[in-house]
């Protein structure tokens, strides 16, 4: 099994999303830095980018990771 860091994964499609919305969120507002999220925000892209690595790798017939289990939690 491939070693994956959800947080490095959730910080490159931040990027990359920002990237893509010349740096705006879904309100056509600026993007804040990833430091500036907060920790829910910052969850949930860690959340989203292990569920990708999961599906990548081919692990997510697995059940829900550790990280989306805390996601759900609160």
């Amino acid at each position: 099994m491939a070693r994956h860091d959800p947080t490095e994964l959730a910080k490159a499609a931040y990027a990359a999303y920002g990237g893509s919305t010349g740096g705006k969120n879904y309100r056509s507002e600026p993007m804040p830095a990833w430091d500036d999220l907060g920790p829910a925000i910052q969850t949930a892209w860690e959340v989203a980018a292990e569920a990708i690595a999961r599906r990548v790798l081919g692990l997510d017939k697995a059940g829900p990771s550790a990280l989306m289990k805390r996601g759900a939690s609160g």
